[in-house]
């Protein structure tokens, strides 16, 4: 048996998995009533534009002032396993690894 030379405990070996956190977050937006997102349909009638209210929508969101509220975060095995980067630290195991 080996032992680690700093802390004289029996030396440890790793494997490195790399993960992924993936973090929904949810906002609402207050879209503008206007013309801008509004139509004239066929009949005469008035509507919405699905698509024009969407892009007015997003394009609002990117507001750097929205209160964003986590919906949910998953830890997943990340679908593209490789070695460790240069410069990138592992967690999880005290004595190998780094």
């Amino acid at each position: 048996m080996q032992w680690h030379p700093v802390t004289d405990e029996p030396k440890t070996y790793c494997i490195s998995l790399r993960v992924r956190r993936v973090v929904v977050q949810d906002a609402y937006i207050s879209v503008p009533l206007n013309a801008a997102i509004t139509m004239k349909r066929e009949d005469g009638t008035g509507g919405i534009d699905t698509d024009a209210f969407m892009r007015e929508g997003m394009r609002l969101a990117e507001d750097p002032g929205f209160e964003w509220q986590v919906e949910s975060s998953v830890i997943e095995p990340h679908p593209g396993q490789q070695r460790r980067p240069e410069g990138r630290r592992s967690f999880g195991c005290p004595h190998c690894c780094g």
